[in-house]
């Protein structure tokens, strides 16, 4: 009896199939070799709590996810929150998997009205920076959170210096992030042109339902970042 001919066509699915097997073997192996020495993640959000640990944090609830192009395709920022912190983070997908970046933990247990921090990115002129500031509100009596964004600019005749309002972001009590009954914000913009003479700095203001002010202190505590 002449032996049966496998067909052509289906030795070439066949051998496919055996390709893709061997194929999706070897990523799922490289997920774990990379997950085990830290290197990458399956998951952005596993690539965030490698962030937060490294910023001592507890792993929070996430509140907020924004994506940035602006530094890399898959980029993406998060806002999480437990009772005592909030913290700042982002990760990116390379091909080892997902990868935590940059973070900041604001302590939020000295009793202050507000709390606010900045992350900024920059990877190129043509891009900009990406500017995002964030926080918690803690005094009821604050309506509103503005961020002022300022840059000091030198007069040659008087020989003084003075602060101009560059950018003026403000979080209304829609925007706010609710979280066990914490309100947080998370503001951001791009800056592509910087005519000041000093570097970027900002001020948290808060605001009653008035519009006076509750509290305003310039913004100490953050993350910059440069991606090459």
């Amino acid at each position: 009896m002449k032996k049966q001919e496998i067909p052509k066509r289906e030795k070439v699915y066949f051998r496919k199939r055996w390709v893709a097997r061997r194929f999706a073997v070897f990523l799922l192996a490289l997920l774990a070799v990379n997950h085990f020495m830290q290197m990458g993640f399956l998951l952005p959000i596993q690539g965030i709590r490698q962030v937060e640990e490294r910023q001592g944090a507890p792993h929070g609830a996430v509140l907020d996810r924004l994506w940035t192009p602006e530094i890399h395709r898959t980029h993406l920022v998060y806002l999480t929150t437990s009772e005592k912190a909030v913290t700042i983070a982002d990760t990116y997908l390379t091909i080892y998997g997902w990868t935590g970046g940059f973070g900041w933990s604001l302590d939020c247990t000295t009793g202050a009205p507000l709390y606010a921090g900045e992350m900024t990115m920059y990877r190129d002129e043509q891009a900009g920076t990406v500017c995002c500031y964030y926080g918690r509100v803690d005094d009821p009596a604050i309506e509103t959170v503005t961020v002022s964004v300022r840059g000091e600019i030198y007069d040659e005749t008087t020989q003084t210096a003075r602060w101009e309002e560059a950018a003026r972001l403000t979080a209304e009590p829609e925007n706010f992030l609710e979280w066990k009954g914490h309100r947080h914000f998370l503001l951001s913009h791009i800056i592509t042109d910087w005519p000041y003479d000093s570097s970027r700095h900002a001020w948290a203001i808060g605001y009653d339902a008035a519009g006076n002010v509750v509290t305003e202190f310039e913004i100490q505590e953050g993350t910059h970042s440069y991606f090459g």
